[in-house]
Order: structure tokens, then sequence, then C-alpha cells
């Protein structure tokens, strides 16, 4: 046995040993190479991110004071949240890697002279390759989680790598910060932003490890005239003809909200409510940070089932409830208990909600849709941290608890009929996932493209004795078997029976002939059709799908070549046969 082969069966051997799905996910990232340095890339850098948020706001403070601070936070978000949708469309149009690679560089070189501006005294240069520095890292995440269903090969190993990487986020959120206060302590901002540049650099140099087939066809002549501003159009377009995603962007967005009130409601929660004072703030921030931790790791089973859509809105009502627990009890262990569960209830946000978007909008624009995703969610929290004070001063802090609580389930049950319909759209899809899986030359494609199969896959019912096809016939639809079986005839005899999971009508489309046999159903038998146009550019799309699939075909024409030569009659049981 080959050794690439021994090491294959032992790694699948060690997930089947492993009970549950949170060991599985682990391996699934640590053994798919691409994933591993994906994931490696993105907590190199959210490390940075988590770094540079805390140097640069003391950096600020120990410049220009209060004023400083809510000037560089002022640049964090709104030029990011400007430059999104076009850096959303461009990563629709172009490798995505190599703009990761890109975004990492141009980040490191920023950082790297905000570090010298900041040893040289130079605090507007300073603050101008800042923001320049965040513009690029705005980017990453929206095109890294519109690569992410590319280097998956099932909808749960995606669920599953979104789970892994909110746990990195976690420890990224938990490493920067700590780095960058032992480097403000025992050096300086600069030496910070130092360390931001290095980390970018790190991130940028594992992405250009990766190495994939891209599903996306080249655009046409057309599309490349376009331009980028027509492409961020058809990103809003593309949310009104997917309106169970703009679902999932709508209540994210009022969550994003409340988490931007948040920021402040916390201070309220723990100087005036109850009696924590100040230092409680960083009390309830690190238990928000212990559940989402705990969470992350809970949501790799719970993600990868079919109720995204409810896993999802059930999250967004728990970011909610206990702020309205909090304001009505005003109790210290109360808050604390608050505060766990609503870092749960984020991180059962995250995974579900990146989830559900990988999975209902197309790989062409699942770029864009994510970097418009972003966008919304930044102007949200912005606006959260806006309003809280007005609810404060008319509400006091109890009442401005209670509505922004109130507000989020009152969101989910609007649009609960809207997940509830995901759901069954997903659990039908998932259905059809698993059945075109049991086709071998199906069996790797990347999420994107089987996901785009299941979609359009057509049920067509034939009635026991009646004919798919008959010899001879043109070429039109590629079949799978669900239910039933059907005999493949060959001259009048019968070479060949098909039950459930097994395909046929490939040659014909592969090759441009006319049917070389006839399919009869043997009972009522239901199957699952594609168009010859959807099959071939799913086949032909991926080279080991297109290798696999011209093998098939060549044994089959084999196989066919050699029963018209006179001998022994064929074993109707056997072996493959040309269709």
């Amino acid at each position: 046995m080959r050794p690439d082969a021994v090491a294959g069966s032992v790694r699948a051997a060690s997930v089947r040993a492993v009970a549950g799905s949170y060991r599985e996910a682990w391996v699934s990232v640590a053994g798919n190479r691409n994933l591993r340095l994906a994931q490696l890339s993105s907590l190199s850098a959210w490390t940075g991110e988590f770094l540079v948020l805390t140097a640069m706001t003391v950096y600020a403070f120990d410049v220009d004071g209060a004023v400083g601070v809510g000037l560089i936070g002022f640049l964090r978000v709104l030029p990011a949240t400007v430059a999104l949708p076009w850096l959303g469309a461009l990563a629709d149009r172009v490798s995505r890697r190599r703009l990761l690679v890109a975004a990492c560089a141009l980040r490191a070189l920023t950082a790297a002279g905000a570090a010298v501006a900041a040893a040289a005294g130079l605090p507007l240069l300073v603050y101008v390759l800042l923001t320049a520095s965040t513009v690029c890292h705005a980017a990453y995440r929206p095109v890294l989680g519109a690569l992410f269903p590319t280097l998956c090969t099932t909808p749960d190993e995606l669920a599953g790598v979104n789970a892994v990487r909110s746990i990195l986020d976690g420890a990224a959120a938990l490493i920067g910060p700590l780095a960058a206060a032992a480097l403000l302590a025992g050096s300086s901002a600069a030496a910070a932003f130092g360390a931001v540049a290095v980390l970018a650099a790190a991130a940028g140099a594992l992405a250009a490890g990766l190495r994939y087939e891209d599903p996306r066809p080249v655009p046409g002549p057309a599309a490349a005239r376009a331009g980028v501003l027509a492409d961020v159009a058809d990103g809003f377009r593309e949310l009104r003809r997917r309106p169970r995603a703009a679902d999932v962007i709508l209540l994210g967005g009022v969550q994003c909200l409340v988490r931007g009130a948040l920021t402040v409601l916390a201070v309220v929660v723990a100087v005036d409510v109850t009696d924590l004072g100040r230092p409680g703030v960083g009390l309830l921030w690190a238990v928000f940070g212990v559940g989402g931790l705990a969470a992350a790791l809970a949501t790799i089973g719970a993600a990868g089932s079919s109720r995204l859509g409810t896993l999802f809105g059930a999250g967004i009502a728990l970011w909610g409830l206990p702020l309205v627990v909090v304001g009505l009890l005003t109790g210290s262990a109360v808050a604390v208990g608050a505060f766990l569960v609503v870092g749960a209830a984020n991180a059962l946000v995250d995974v579900t909600g990146f989830t559900l978007l990988q999975r209902l909008v197309p790989d062409r624009t699942l770029a864009r849709v994510l970097a418009l995703t972003e966008a919304v969610f930044s102007l949200a929290l912005a606006l959260g941290s806006l309003v809280v004070p007005l609810l404060v001063a008319g509400l006091g802090g109890a009442g401005a608890l209670v509505v922004a609580g109130c507000l989020l389930p009152l969101a989910v049950a609007a649009r609960w009929a809207g997940l509830r319909a995901t759901d069954a759209d997903i659990a039908v899809r998932r259905d059809r996932i698993v059945l075109l899986r049991r086709v071998g030359m199906l069996r790797l494609l990347p999420v994107p493209a089987i996901e785009g199969l299941a979609q359009r896959l057509r049920r067509v019912d034939v009635p026991a004795r009646a004919d798919v096809f008959v010899e001879g016939d043109p070429g039109d639809d590629f079949y799978v078997v669900a239910s039933g079986a059907v005999a493949v005839l060959a001259g009048g005899t019968e070479v060949r029976r098909l039950g459930p999971g097994e395909a046929f009508g490939e040659i014909a489309l592969l090759r441009a002939v006319p049917r070389t046999a006839t399919v009869r159903a043997l009972e009522d038998t239901e199957l699952a059709a594609l168009s010859g146009p959807e099959f071939l550019a799913a086949v032909t799309g991926s080279s080991v799908t297109s290798a696999t699939a011209d093998r098939l075909v060549t044994g089959y024409l084999a196989d066919d070549v050699q029963r018209r030569v006179p001998g022994p009659a064929p074993d109707p049981g056997g072996g493959p046969v040309a269709r």
C-alpha cells in the first residue's frame, strides 16, 4: 500500500475511533492542509488585530487623552466600513488567496510604518498609517469566510471549521491584549505596532501556502468591463434574491446594535446597577469571553445540524434576555451569570450565522455579501454605542438594559417563520447532498459545487416498466436513483440493475454522444435529475472529479466494446455498463 494511502487510512480510522463531533472537527482541520494553514493564518491575523486595538487605544490616550481615543475609534470604523463593499466585490473578481496575501502584506507594511512613526514622535502619521492598516485588515474576515467553503467537502465540515475558527478567535482575543500589555509595559507602543506587522506578515505567508482549485467561472469580457461598482450593486441585488440570507444579516445587525450598546451598558451595570465597581467592567467582559469559549466548543456539534436557522435565532434571543434579567433583578451575581450567557450566545450566533450565509449565498457573490455584512455590523456597533447614552439618560441604567434586551427576542419573533423556513430548506438540501455524495465522481466536490447541485436537483417520478430514456436518444440529463430500481438494457438485454445512490446518464453528456443503453424502471422509482450543462460544469470544474469521471466513462466504454465481441453471455449482475 502506498504511504499516502496508509496515511489516509490511519487518519480515517482515527476519526472513526474518536467519538463525537468535537474531535472530528479538530481532526478534520488538522488533517486538511489547506484548512490548517487557513486557521493558523486567521489566528495570527486576529491576534494582531486584538493587539493593535489595545495598543492604539493606549497610544492615543497617552498622546491626546480621551479625544484621541474617540478619534482613533472613529478612524477604525468609518473608513473600513466604506471600503468593505468594494473589497468584497474585488474578492469575487480575483483570486481570494492572492487578495488575502496582499491584504496581509499591506497591513504589515502600514503597521511597521506606524511603529517607525511612533518611535519618531509623529502621532498624526501614526493615525494615518493605523487607519490604512485597519482598512487592509477589513478585507481579511469576509475573504477568508468566502474561501472556507471551497476548502471543505461537506457542509458538516464547514460548520465544524467555523466553530474551530470561533475558538481560535477567542484565543486571539485573549493572547492579543495580553501581548499588548506586556509590550506596552516592557517597551513602547512602537514595539507593539511592530509586533502587529510581524503577525500580519506571518498570516500572509500562511495564506500564500493555500493550494486549491477555484470553482468560480472565469468572468467573460462583458463581466470584466462591468466594473467593481456594478459588482457592489449586484451584491445588494443578491440579498434581494436571497431573502433568507437577508434575514440573517438583519438579525445579526440588530444583535450588533445591542452589542454596541453593551460596551456602554457594561460600565453602567458594574458601576450603577450593581456593586461590582469599575474593576467589575473587566470581570464582566472576562466572563463574557469564558462563555464564548465554552459555547464555541459546544457549537462544533450543534452547528452541523439542519436547524441552523432556529439555532441562530435562539442565539440572538439569548443575547437579549439576560440583559432584561439584569435590568429587573440588579444583582452582582445575576450580572456575572448574564454576561456568561451572553458570551455563550455570541459564539452560537457567530458560528451559525456565518455558516448560514456561506450555505445560502452562491460562491460567485459570497465575498461581497460577507463584506456587506461586515459593513452593516460595523455601522450597527457604532450606532448602538451612540444611542445607548440617550436611553440611559431617559430611562436610567436598569430601564436601558430592559429596553435593549427586549429588542432582540422581539426581532427573532418577527422573523421566526423565515428561520423555520430556512431550516426546512437546509434539511431538504442536506438529504440531497447525502444522495449526491454517494455518487463516486461527485464525492470530492467542494461545498459550493455540491450545494449548487443540490439546489438544482429535480425530482423525476418514473412508474414501473416505463423507460427513462431509450438507446439512441439524445443525452440531456444526468440521473441519480433516490428510491426504487432501474435496469440498464443494451441491445434489449439486461446487463445491470441500479438502486438508490447509483447514477446513470453520464456517458452521453461527457462524450457528447447519443444514449448508449436503455434505462427502464423495474418498480415505481424516484430519480434526482440534473441538466446536462449543470452536471458538466460541476464535473469538469474540478480536476480530481473530472479525472474520476473520465476513468469511469473509459471503463464503461471498454466494457461496452468487450460486450459486443461474440463470447459468453454477460452476467446480469456484473460490472459497469455504458449508458
